[in-house]
């Protein structure tokens, strides 16, 4: 027997037809179901399928898989797998001597002798056997596939692939995967969606169809879906990090519905019954806190308000916003105590709003005390956002009455307390139960504290109080606090003590007077000690207040007594002299006094201000109320010193000359405006100059347009000055015709000299529009120094003729106070209101 292996080549020969033995027995045994899935193929790569309705589409895929995993099943049973010697044994027969069997023989005669013999016999075998061709198995193959199926589909199926080109991969899944719910009626199923955005988002509803992709939605949105179907759908939601099935419920009409809430960034949501019946791919928008944010630092405002500028925006809106405040010394009892006040927003959502706020913080708690404050907004959702912190003095109401002052030390005392009662008491639940009298035992100290302090308030009322409204108002508190079992009860007084604290600080007119002359004395020592100026301007809020609070009082008493009800009504708002005769008193006068009086204490005029401020104050002590002559002529006057109630009028050339002075002082106002606008722009020019190449800057438009405006404002004051002199040439003549000696003869406006005014204003104009700033500014100081001039003379005129008159009157001052008499003002006047103006603008 010889090694087959050492035949050259018969080992490659005989792996090549064990492999086609196989190709052909796997075809003998599976050729149908290859031939179905060969026809299927085909028929997706060239669209067939697709052009069939989803059912016959469903049909035949489900037959050719069906059929296909049959047919395989059956040839199963009929493969037979080929061996090796059954490779042999083909491979022997490409030739009739056999020599793969002929060399697997023996001699039958092993004598020496025949040995040489049979050694050639074996090598001619090997040679043959070496020589043996591979088998090509024609015949079987005829007798498998007589039609050569074989070659036709594989062209068949190549043809598909290069008709469907880029579109067979995705025929064939397609193919693969029809839609097998339309078998059991799936394609009849409805499905409705929408999504229903967060309440404070404002947004409307949004329908949802399918195919629809990238649907942006606020986060916290609900997924409401309804389906119309046989049986209950699942709900598929496909976040980035999880996936969850939500079951439908039914619903009384039959109907399957689900909700669920929208919180990932990304989300993937189909509906599935025998398959995918919708989707939708939605975002989550998500909503961030909103940002307030200080515009200005707060700062004491006025009528001792918190003022502030505060910014705010947010993606959908901001619903509340507050000012939260800590104290910079925390109580050691409550150190993360907060308290937040409500800041008016513009309107009920607002995306991005900005706005001034000033609030009424004089009756919280920690009114007067250094606190830590930040703006707290909050949105539809409930998220919050802060600002920065900023530090800052709560406002507190300025009581000037020992007695209102003491009741806000017990009302604050009383509410700053942050501890309960109780606290450290082992038997205060039952002293409660008992009705026990002595409570206070058990209360927290600042509790405890106001109580002793209202003990000792109203120690001996009889010699201490004038007005037992308000006596009685704190002796209620003071019961209150004894009664109390808990700290909200305790703090129940404080709308009480603050009514109290307002009483004894405004009460009838007397006590209102008493109010005048403390805010008065508080207001001058603050002058003569030189106060701060945030202090100065608030004790002259104050004693404006309390000046009118005092007219208030003064109006009520007189309507008691007798003033009509249309007067009461009319209060001091004309000029209308008093029935008696007085002097007149009006309420535009008051108010021209007391805002005379801010000017002078803005402009740190002392000695002008406490003049002035002792001028009204006399001025409202010896205010009276007169009946009239029947007339409706009733109303308030000053009391004269000879009882006459006359008083000389102002005569006509006083007059004029009040006017002409009025109208000078106008137009120096404004011509110093004019030179100071024009230094500024000469001076910006020059900068330019300076700043440019070679020093020499080119007329700009806005340099001549602003030279421009600077020339027609000149030429309106010039043209005030003509009509001023215009109207002092026709009041000389009016007194020549009316041969008046005195008026005609007295001085007015000097003619020359606004003659020379108005020349050097024309030569200020012509500069200006040559553009000549430095020379236009020279040419209006020599105005303004020339107006200057006319006023004061004009001004000195007018003092001698007022001078004259007074000395040829018996009756008092404007005052009440004789004139010539004792005077007490050390000679102090109080300046004009041109000057006050000058002073303003110089100090800012």
């Amino acid at each position: 027997m010889v090694d087959l292996t050492r035949i050259k080549g018969l080992g490659r020969k005989t792996r090549l037809t064990r492999a086609k033995l196989f190709l052909l027995r796997l075809v003998e045994a599976y050729w149908p179901p290859l031939i179905l899935l060969l026809i299927f193929a085909n028929l997706a790569l060239f669209g067939v399928l697709e052009q069939m309705s989803e059912r016959a589409a469903a049909i035949c895929t489900l037959l050719a898989l069906v059929g296909g995993a049959l047919l395989i099943w059956h040839g199963r049973g009929r493969y037979r797998h080929p061996t090796h010697l059954e490779a042999l044994r083909a491979l022997d027969t490409g030739s009739d001597l056999r020599p793969i069997t002929g060399l697997t023989d023996r001699p039958a005669d092993p004598a020496p002798a025949g040995q040489k013999l049979w050694s050639a016999h074996l090598l001619r075998l090997a040679k043959a056997a070496a020589r043996l061709p591979v088998p090509s198995f024609a015949r079987e193959w005829r007798a498998v596939d007589p039609y050569y199926a074989r070659f036709a589909l594989p062209v068949v199926l190549l043809a598909g692939c290069i008709y469907a080109g880029s579109d067979g991969p995705r025929r064939l899944l397609a193919a693969l995967s029809p839609d097998y719910g339309v078998l059991v009626g799936a394609d009849t199923i409805r499905v409705e969606a929408w999504i229903t955005p967060p309440d404070y988002s404002r947004r409307p509803p949004v329908f949802l169809r399918d195919g629809l992709t990238e649907i942006s939605v606020p986060a916290g949105s609900e997924l409401t879906v309804r389906a119309q179907a046989s049986s209950a759908p699942k709900l598929v939601i496909r976040g980035s990090d999880k996936r969850r099935r939500v079951a439908f419920e039914a619903t009384p009409d039959g109907a399957y519905e689900v909700k669920a809430k929208l919180e990932a960034t990304d989300t993937y949501v189909s509906v599935n019954w025998w398959g995918e019946r919708a989707s939708w791919a939605l975002k989550a928008s998500p909503d961030m806190p909103p940002i307030p944010r200080f515009e200005s630092d707060p700062v004491l405002g006025e009528n001792d308000t918190a003022a502030f500028a505060w910014a705010v925006n947010d993606d959908y809106g901001v619903e509340r916003l507050e000012l939260a405040m800590q104290l910079v010394t925390p109580q050691p009892a409550a150190p993360e105590d907060e308290r937040r006040v409500p800041v008016e927003l513009p309107g009920p959502s607002v995306r991005e709003a900005k706005n001034d706020a000033a609030l009424d913080m004089t009756r919280h708690p920690w009114a007067g005390l250094p606190v830590k404050v930040r703006l707290v907004a909050t949105d539809g959702a409930g998220q919050e956002g802060a600002s920065d912190v900023r530090t800052f003095t709560l406002p507190q109401k300025l009581f000037l009455q020992p007695l209102a002052r003491a009741t806000q030390e017990i009302r604050v005392e009383t509410l700053r307390e942050p501890r309960d009662y109780g606290l450290g008491g082992e038997n205060y639940e039952a002293q409660v139960t008992a009705g026990s009298s002595n409570r206070l035992e058990y209360a927290p100290e600042g509790v405890q504290r106001a109580a002793r302090m209202l003990e000792a308030v109203t120690f001996s009322p009889h010699k201490f109080f004038r007005d037992y409204g308000v006596y009685t108002g704190l002796t209620t508190a003071h019961g209150t606090l004894k009664a109390a079992t808990s700290l909200d009860e305790a703090r129940r007084v404080d709308g009480l003590l603050w009514a109290v604290a307002l009483k004894a600080e405004y009460g009838s007119s007397a006590d209102a007077l008493a109010a005048l002359l403390a805010a008065k004395r508080a207001l001058e020592q603050a002058l003569r000690e030189g106060a701060t100026e945030e202090e100065i301007a608030r004790l002259t809020q104050a004693f404006r207040q309390a000046a009118e609070n005092y007219l208030q009082a003064k109006l009520a008493e007189a309507a008691a007594n007798g003033l009509p009800e249309s007067a009461v009504e009319d209060g001091l708002d004309n000029e209308q002299t008093a029935g008696g005769g007085g002097p007149s008193f009006g309420q535009n006068s008051f108010e021209d006094m007391l805002n005379a009086l801010e000017d002078l204490t803005e402009t740190g005029a002392s000695d002008q201000a406490r003049q002035l401020l002792s001028d009204i104050t006399s001025l409202l002590e010896n205010l009276e109320f007169q009946q009239g002559n029947g007339q409706g002529e009733d109303g308030f006057a000053l009391p004269n010193q000879d009882g006459s109630g006359e008083e000389g009028e102002a005569s006509e050339e006083e007059r004029e000359l009040s006017e002409n002075l009025e109208d000078l002082a106008d137009a120096l106002r404004e011509q110093r405006e004019l030179n100071d606008d024009t230094l500024e722009a000469d001076r910006n020019a020059r900068d330019r100059a300076e700043t440019q190449r070679g020093g020499e800057a080119a007329s700009s438009a806005e340099a001549d347009a602003l030279a421009e405006a600077l020339a027609e404002r000149q030429e309106a004051i010039a043209q005030l000055l003509e009509e001023l002199a215009e109207r002092q040439e026709g009041q000389a003549g009016g007194a020549d015709e009316a041969g008046d000696e005195n008026a005609a003869g007295g001085s007015g406006l000097d003619e020359e000299a606004l003659e020379n005014v108005l020349r050097a204003q024309r030569r200020a104009t012509d500069a200006l529009r040559d553009g000549q700033l430095s020379r236009a500014e020279r040419n209006q100081a020599l105005a303004t120094d020339q107006l200057r001039d006319i006023a004061a003379g004009l001004a000195n005129e007018l003092d001698a003729l007022r001078g004259e008159e007074d000395a040829q009157s018996n009756e008092t001052d404007p005052f009440g106070r004789e004139i010539g008499g004792a005077n007490n003002s050390e000679d102090v006047t109080v300046p004009e209101q041109s000057e006050r103006q000058r002073a303003l603008d110089i100090l800012e």
